[in-house]
């Protein structure tokens, strides 16, 4: 019998309170994260798991990390997600060359990452039509 992989996955709280959306976007060969309200360390680290994993299981060229309703300081968890370890662990486990970051409009906005070879091309924006453009314009599917 084979498995059916599911393009997304849902993560609630206690509450039943949803607070992280991974889906897989076939046709862009995108992994499109959704973050809101908030979250306790433990939770960021089980969807951390989560999101390697649909890495491994789809073709993924892409990620967008989308933000902009999450309160528990995004800045700080950005901070750890473009963490030089995060990005190896993205790259070992998948064809992902580019990563935009959806910043809420209010947020400081940290500096572009620069690419080394063989590296993560990483952009922050605070609009999602700009880095859903951004990542169009690479051609990565």
């Amino acid at each position: 019998m084979r498995t059916i992989r599911k393009p997304y996955k849902h993560y609630q709280n206690s509450l039943g309170q949803r607070y992280c959306t991974l889906r897989y976007l076939a046709d862009r060969k995108m992994l499109n994260i959704i973050w809101k309200g908030t979250a306790t360390e433990e939770s960021i680290e089980e969807v951390e798991k989560g999101i390697l994993q649909m890495l491994r299981q789809f073709p993924c060229r892409s990620i967008i990390n989308d933000v902009q309703d999450f309160f528990q300081a995004p800045a700080a968890y950005l901070a750890y997600l473009t963490w030089s370890e995060w990005d190896k662990n993205v790259k070992d486990a998948s064809a992902v060359r580019c990563i935009a970051h959806v910043l809420p409009p209010d947020a400081p906005m940290p500096a572009d990452k620069k690419r080394s070879p063989g590296s993560l091309e990483i952009r922050y924006f605070t609009h999602l039509m700009d880095a859903m453009e951004w990542l169009n314009q690479q051609k990565l599917t």
